[in-house]
């Protein structure tokens, strides 16, 4: 993945001006229309609505607030799971997730085919759960999506979570809850293209926990913040296995099927990045264009292909961002403004093919460690 790796000990890299390297990009889609601007405000939510399965998920209306109730709970009694047929939010309305002092983790699958759209409010009260959402079609948080969660957030396009050897939270069919114990150590891709996560919002966990956006293109217009924890955005190739590294560490990247032949055929077929965005309505834009077969950066000639990795704003005390094709550093979202990237520890640049990254004069890009600046590329 790259060449030689450069490490850099010290406080601050800052571009003043302009610095890039050009790369072709796979083109994304189909032909859907000429500049199209892409508005994270009205994209168009689906309900929260459970799956008719053994999981025994309920969700009950509260006014704007959907409190979600039920699910299954592994052996331990520490890994509670939930299953929806469709999972989204429009703005103003709470997702709350109800737990108790003895849950570890919540799991969250969504399986009817849709993406989730979100513009409210995800939370989790009665424990100090770590909160995982796991919806192969697509992930889009739009701009008025935040998160009260007291712990822990992932949010994947992954097929699978995988807890020690062969024990497999999936998203779709039958699982055994109850052999589903500790905490998850891996996220199966088995699609040949994964689908997308898109941040548009301000998603933010408290201090000293970990937040995590896995999918095959990962986009972030928006801020995301995890204080005094691990952060992690990573666009990770299909037909792979993810495993969970120790805290702080990169992940480790398995590029093989993570099934075996017999692994079952999945009743999904993600949006493709240009059809999941022009579901948008028309106000407040994710700083993202669909023009003709292409998904670009506005006002830009960068395209985004499927592997590519776009952050604008983190906040963490240590940070991956990981691309298995282009990670882009460039100006994107309503502000336009430079990327800035802070940690207070080590900040981890990767791509498997090229780093970009621009500014201007008036908006320099910043990537700033406490610890280790670390970038790597072809």
């Amino acid at each position: 993945m790259g060449q030689m790796p450069q490490t850099k000990s010290g406080r601050e890299w800052q571009s003043l001006g302009r610095w890039r390297a050009i790369a072709s990009c796979s083109l994304v889609g189909a032909i859907l229309g000429t500049g199209v601007i892409l508005s994270p405000a009205s994209l168009n939510a689906q309900p929260i609505t459970p799956a008719a399965d053994e999981t025994g998920t309920v969700v009950t209306s509260n006014g704007t607030q959907l409190d979600i109730t039920g699910g299954r709970l592994s052996r331990d009694e520490a890994n509670l799971f939930h299953s929806f047929e469709q999972f989204g939010l429009d703005s103003g309305q709470i997702a709350n997730f109800l737990s108790n002092p003895e849950i570890r983790n919540i799991f969250g699958r969504v399986v009817g085919g849709d993406a989730s759209i979100i513009n409210g409010l995800i939370q989790v009260t009665g424990g100090n759960s770590n909160l995982f959402l796991m919806n192969p079609a697509g992930i889009v948080f739009g701009e008025n999506a935040w998160l009260n969660v007291p712990a822990d957030f992932t949010a994947t396009t992954a097929t699978g979570i995988g807890f020690g050897e062969g024990n497999w939270f999936n998203a779709f069919g039958g699982n055994e809850y109850q052999d589903l114990v500790g905490n998850p150590n891996s996220f199966a891709f088995d699609l040949a293209q994964p689908g997308s996560v898109i941040n548009a919002g301000n998603l933010a966990v408290t201090e000293g926990h970990n937040l995590t956006l896995l999918g095959g293109t990962v986009i972030s217009t928006g801020e995301l913040a995890a204080p005094g924890g691990n952060l992690t955005v990573a666009a990770v190739p299909g037909e792979s296995l993810v495993r969970i590294s120790q805290p702080g560490q990169l992940l480790s990247l398995e590029i093989a099927p993570p099934r075996d032949s017999e692994g079952m055929l999945l009743p999904v077929a993600p949006l493709d990045l240009a059809t999941l965005l022009t579901g948008s309505g028309e106000t407040g834009e994710t700083g993202l264009t669909v023009s003709e077969e292409t998904v670009q950066v506005t006002d830009t000639e960068f395209s985004i292909g499927n592997g590519d990795a776009i952050a604008n704003s983190i906040t963490a005390q240590s940070a991956t961002l990981s691309a298995s094709n282009n990670l882009m550093l460039v100006p994107v979202g309503a502000h336009r403004r430079a990327p800035s990237l802070v940690t207070t520890g080590d900040l981890n640049l990767l791509a498997g093919n090229t780093l970009f990254a621009r500014d201007s004069v008036a908006h320099p890009f910043i990537a700033q460690a406490g610890g280790n600046l670390y970038i790597q590329g072809n």
